[in-house]
């Protein structure tokens, strides 16, 4: 059984920040970004790049490699390139960069800043580690992380890299395959082909940054909204620690979701620099970025265009920019960035007027506790973090002086009822229709609220710096000379006593809530050991399958035991190969009920054939208690039909009897 190593492990990290990088600084760099501003969203037009190219290809029956990615980050840049130099000979005054408009950070602040998203890195790599408990190879045993880790192995063997190629692994079969936003698992797909790592470990390299990534895409909106360099560094070093931002997302399986929470604050913070100079260039930059947001995941660009409301009716309200003038704008804006994801917009529509049941939460939190939560920046861990909600009320109480991003209040406000709605009315039709591109689910919701939430805090945070700062010079003998000394000691004094109480940055409340995701904490929400999906014996007894397998064949398996981890762990594929049997393939759904009765169902013998089964792996019993095994797979140990050829105390192997 293949275990990674640390050194693989960060090979895979490297290679991540490859994948995203390379892409992303060639756009950035000849789309004429610099900075912060640059730096921030490097990140995201990497996935922009991927996100776009892979279905692109797939359309011309090219596959998806590291080579043709190469090849399409180049012809990606080039285009962009080509556009910027085209239309700055064209209008050189009305494109070129606006002087002025960003605070004169010195180099000392800038270095501060960097310092800041430092820790947020570092914490972010912290509480995955050690929430894996050092096994970095470790498989995600929630929910979606199964349906992300095929995904990934399906592009990287098939090289497809089209919108309905990595649900084809599950949905397979004349009914065909469903619609996915595939660019996190075209850029995984290209770690894995690069390091040779296993999926779980890809998954898990892919993971260690996002707090890292939130930290400095905050950092980065806080720069170009005319911030100072104490509130970006604040910023960032929140995002690391705020338990509901992108850690329970990813303690709940949801990666990408909690991938595109990471990279949302980049949506207000371009749309910002495009109608302060609203030029052809920064238009490009602001389509690249909702593209990117788009094919990270579908929920987020309907998230940053939330965020968009408040920044726009502020901008109205205070700085005399006439409605007419905006729209003008934004109106072109739109209509190329439907055009270069139309394939991603016409996916989405089709997935939404498709076979595919929506299924809403229907939370029924009472409000007093739904208001805890917010306010305390945790929503279902027992794990308040006090030392956030202290500086929150400071922020608030001096909003005001947030300038340029005064309107995060809005934001806040908005997110902070939608959440208190979908967790506490979540079966109301009303509420359900409302937050139905977030799935009606209350992870999400929270996780959009401490975008805002984070921000006010970060305010708090440098108010009371710049207030430690001015008592300093005015108080303490030799400040009142030093007014540099006095800003520098009283950020590093704020940072130490904040990373003391905070217990490193909430580093181990959040180690115990990422620690949920691979069932390694302590004890699951409800204060019991939680089941494990693929235990180390099934995931033995998956590898032997792999050599026992022949070629072509798919494996008859279980829906809901980890069995469906098989394919993204081994190559071989399963009958089924995700916990979710919403819509399942025909052939599927007939075996996992009936599949018992091969030797009198001519209907089942049918499917087997059609299938090419010739093995079967029964694991030790369900993910949940609560749910039930395939009745079509229970009492095999008594069939005639089948012999074992593999079993250990979790799993057994079984060989379908040839009929004569």
């Amino acid at each position: 059984m293949p275990s990674d190593s640390i050194w693989l492990f960060t090979a895979a990290v490297v290679a991540y920040f490859v994948v995203l990088l390379v892409p992303g600084l060639a756009v950035g760099l000849t789309a004429g970004l610099r900075g912060w501003t640059l730096a921030g969203l490097a990140p995201l037009f990497g996935y922009t790049v991927h996100g776009l190219t892979g279905p692109w290809m797939a359309g011309l029956d090219i596959p998806f490699t590291i080579w043709t990615a190469l090849a399409g980050t180049v012809l990606f840049a080039a285009v962009v390139y080509a556009i910027r130099r085209f239309v700055e000979s064209r209008w050189p005054e009305r494109e070129r960069p606006a002087q002025g408009l960003l605070p004169n950070w010195g180099r000392n602040a800038h270095l501060g800043v960097a310092a800041c998203i430092g820790i947020a890195f570092v914490v972010s790599s912290v509480v995955l580690i050690a929430a894996a408990e050092g096994e970095l190879d470790a498989i995600p045993q929630r929910w979606d992380p199964v349906f992300h880790a095929n995904g990934i192995r399906y592009i990287a063997e098939t090289g497809d890299g089209g919108l309905y190629g990595v649900s084809s692994v599950n949905r397979y079969g004349p009914e065909g395959s469903q619609f996915y936003p595939n660019a996190y698992h075209l850029a995984g797909s290209l770690v894995y082909m690069m390091t040779g790592a296993t999926v779980p470990t890809v998954i898990n390299a892919m993971t260690l940054p996002l707090a890292g990534l939130f930290g400095l895409a905050m950092a980065a909106l806080v720069r170009e909204c005319g911030g100072r360099a104490v509130f970006a560094g604040s910023a960032a070093l929140v995002a690391a620690a705020v338990n509901s931002g992108v850690y329970e997302s990813i303690s709940n399986g949801l990666v990408p979701f909690a991938l595109s929470t990471a990279f949302t604050p980049l949506a207000p913070m371009i749309m910002h620099r495009y109608l302060v100079r609203p030029n052809v260039t920064n238009g490009m930059v602001l389509v690249l970025a909702a593209a990117g947001l788009l094919v990270v995941h579908s929920s987020a660009l309907f998230a940053g265009l939330v965020f968009a409301v408040p920044m726009l009716l502020h901008r109205w309200w205070t700085e005399h920019s006439t409605i007419g003038q905006d729209i003008k704008h934004l109106l072109p804006i739109a209509g190329v960035g439907a055009v270069l994801t139309s394939a991603q917009l016409l996916g989405a529509i089709d997935q939404a007027s498709g076979a595919y049941g929506y299924r809403p939460w229907s939370m029924a939190k009472p409000i007093r506790e739904a208001l805890w939560h917010l306010f305390m920046f945790q929503n279902t861990a027992p794990y308040p973090q006090y030392v956030l909600t202290m500086f929150l009320v400071v922020g608030v109480l001096t909003y005001r002086r947030m300038n340029g991003l005064r309107w995060m209040t809005g934001a806040g406000l908005i997110f902070g009822v939608l959440f208190v709605l979908v967790a506490c009315y979540g079966g109301v039709s009303w509420v359900v229709a409302l937050s139905r591109p977030w799935w009606n689910d209350h992870f999400r919701m929270i996780a959009l609220a401490m975008i805002p939430f984070s921000l006010l805090v970060a305010h708090g945070m440098a108010e009371t710096q710049k207030w430690l700062a001015k008592v300093a010079t005015e108080r303490i003998p030799g400040f009142s000379r030093r007014r540099s000394a006095a800003r520098l000691g009283s950020a590093a004094a704020l940072l130490v006593v904040i990373g003391v109480a905070s217990l490193g940055f909430y580093a181990p409340a959040n180690k115990e809530v990422v620690a949920h995701a691979y069932h390694k904490s302590q004890l699951d929400r409800a204060g019991k050991m939680g089941p494990i999906a693929v235990t180390p014996l099934e995931e033995e007894a998956m590898y032997k399958l792999a050599e026992i397998a022949e070629p072509d064949e798919r494996v008859m398996n279980d829906r809901n035991d980890g069995s469906v981890w098989i394919y993204a762990l081994t190559g071989v594929k399963t009958v089924a190969a995700h916990y979710d049997d919403n819509v399942p393939p025909k052939d599927a759904e007939l075996l996992g009920d009936h599949f018992r009765e091969y030797e009198t169902n001519p209907e089942v013998r049918a499917a087997v054939k059609r299938l090419n089964i010739k093995h079967v792996f029964v694991g030790d019993g369900s993910r949940y208690p609560r749910v039930e095994p395939d009745m079509g797979l229970v009492g095999l140990e008594k069939a005639d039909f089948v012999r074992v050829v593999y079993q250990n105390p979790d799993a057994t192997i079984y060989e379908i009897i040839p009929r004569d």
